[in-house]
């Protein structure tokens, strides 16, 4: 017959007088746990200390308690003093990273230090650029770099941008490229360093064109020409060129900048960086009537997937496409005509408002775990109301 060690050992000193028979019972299941956890050199007093040091919660016992428990295990010692910064951490009003309990205790040991930020903004003249521009530059206090073919007014330099990077308005993409690469470069004072880097590149810029119709540009051609000139056109050879000409405006508009935004990534974008891109949600099926628009935006579409994933294995980069089905922007209403009041119209219901995912990508930018995976596509779904309220729902579809 074998005795467990335990009951030996117990036995072995309640004959000495050196323990009772009531703390025999009590020390058996302590030393079974020594035991199997193999921790012979922790001690009864060690035990009591712990409880009593964790439940004191002050900096001083606890610092006493990291110096004279030195039998236990380094990740020992360190989870708790994550723990016991993070549960005091909590309870301190002034600190703003674990505001509402949001914090954890893998990253409690580290203190978040606020710094500003380098986002690059293509489009930035735009209703959304604009909106993104002021949400980032005055709200967060960030440094917010803007680029496009339009130049802002005084009142625009004013409302959050730090620089602007002219485009030009008809040159290729190697051209947009270039001036983008270069303008970048003088702004971030070459980017050589991890500071002078950006954070995160949002290709706001875009545009809407549909299909030419043949009967319109044969009426305004004849109200343009005289009865001369009339004799010598041939309508099918302009309809051909107007149409190839509405094409390669969008893929100027939709494409290009992406292009040329992901180039420059490459070089000025940090480690761990956000690229962000406006697709359009219509451009996930075919688009009939605006052959041009549906062809850029899934060319846009089929870049981002594509590029996302590797960028994302060499430099950490998560590049994601939100995809809206209408921007709020006055032309967009003007082009919708009438109102929801009028004939039950909910198409303004469906349209997205620009702070909507200028909040959205912000929060991604400053909080990376929320962003969705390096080449996805982002549907995002307006939920307004009547009286104006309402907010957008953010779906991953590809």
């Amino acid at each position: 017959m074998t005795m467990n060690p335990s009951r030996i050992m117990s036995v072995v000193l309640q004959r000495r007088g050196v323990i009772s028979a009531v703390e025999s019972s009590i020390l058996r299941p302590s030393i079974s746990i020594l035991e199997k956890n193999d921790a012979h050199d922790v001690s009864l007093s060690h035990r009591r200390f712990s409880t009593s040091t964790v439940q004191s919660n002050t900096t001083q016992n606890h610092t006493r308690y990291l110096h004279q428990s030195n039998t236990r295990s380094i990740n020992e010692v360190n989870y708790l003093q994550r723990r016991y910064f993070a549960r005091n951490t909590k309870r301190n009003n002034n600190t703003k990273k674990y505001i509402d309990g949001k914090y954890s205790f893998e990253d409690s040991d580290r203190v978040e230090a606020k710094e500003s930020k380098n986002i690059l903004i293509i489009g930035s003249s735009g209703i959304l650029g604009k909106t993104l521009v002021s949400n980032f530059g005055n709200l967060h206090n960030w440094n917010v770099l803007g680029a496009d073919v339009l130049e802002p007014s005084m009142s625009e330099k004013k409302s959050g941008l730090s620089d602007y990077i002219s485009l030009p308005n008809d040159g290729s993409i190697s051209d947009i490229t270039g001036e983008l690469y270069k303008g970048v470069s003088h702004s971030l004072h070459g980017g050589d360093t991890n500071k002078n880097k950006l954070d995160a590149i949002v290709c706001a810029s875009g545009g809407w064109a549909g299909d030419v119709d043949i009967t319109d540009m044969i009426d305004n051609h004849l109200a343009e020409s005289n009865s001369s000139e009339l004799e010598d056109v041939d309508y099918e050879e302009e309809y051909a060129r107007e149409s190839a000409l509405v094409c390669e405006r969008m893929m100027r508009m939709n494409y290009y900048p992406i292009v040329a935004g992901s180039q420059i990534g490459r070089r000025f974008m940090k480690r761990g960086g956000l690229f962000v891109i406006i697709g359009a949600s219509a451009a996930l099926s075919p688009t009939e009537h605006m052959l041009g628009y549906g062809s850029a935006k899934a060319a846009a579409h089929h870049y981002l997937q594509s590029w996302g994933p590797t960028t994302n294995e060499e430099n950490g980069t998560t590049a994601v496409g939100i995809l809206p089905l209408m921007i709020d922007t006055p032309n967009n209403r003007a082009m919708m005509g009438g109102d929801d009041d009028e004939g039950g119209d909910d198409r303004y219901s469906k349209m997205v408002k620009p702070i909507h995912i200028a909040n959205e990508i912000g929060e991604w930018i400053k909080q990376p775990h929320l962003r969705p995976h390096s080449g996805s596509l982002v549907k995002v779904i307006a939920k307004n109301r009547k009286d104006g309220s309402g907010g957008a729902a953010f779906h991953l579809v590809r």
